[in-house]
């Protein structure tokens, strides 16, 4: 049974993104629990200034521990993406369904991940959104990130598969 509310309006595959997947958000949650284990905190930093400041640094953990999303679909995401609020005004579940398809809303998020997300709306139009929900479901399975498509970002070197 695929998940649609991981259907970016946009083309996005929200099962791929660290906020639904909640990767960093636990490792943040892990770190945070060590450091307090540890009793590392302003004393223990004081002691070790090449740290930097333990407040900021602080602050930083808890956004990252807040970094969690349940999808488009299901109200995640940006509640004031111009795309979304255009497939929603309109019933649809993304843009592959829109006979303007594709138009300047696109334009942003399209740079952004380096047209990845008109290619999964051309796919969602060929086969359909549950069969691309398995296709996506399946590449994340063997390790796919939307850091991996995000321009800018140079993704890791994976090892080869068996």
């Amino acid at each position: 049974m695929v998940d649609k509310n991981l259907v970016g309006c946009c083309g996005i595959y929200c099962g791929a993104c660290f906020g639904y997947r909640g990767t960093i958000s636990q490792k943040a949650t892990e770190l945070r629990e060590v450091l307090n284990s540890e009793r590392f905190g302003r004393r223990i930093v004081t002691a070790l200034p090449w740290i930097g400041d333990y407040s900021e640094f602080s602050k930083v953990l808890s956004h990252l521990k807040s970094l969690k999303c349940a999808g488009c679909g299901a109200g995640g995401g940006n509640p004031w993406c111009s795309i979304r609020r255009c497939c929603q005004k309109r019933g649809f579940t993304s843009c592959a369904e829109c006979s303007e398809f594709p138009c300047k809303k696109l334009d942003w998020i399209t740079k952004r991940y380096d047209q990845w997300n008109l290619r999964n709306l051309e796919r969602i139009r060929e086969v359909g959104i549950e069969r691309w929900l398995r296709e996506q479901e399946e590449k994340v399975k063997e390790g796919f990130t939307t850091g991996d498509v995000i321009k800018g970002i140079k993704p890791p070197k994976k090892p080869p598969k068996k």
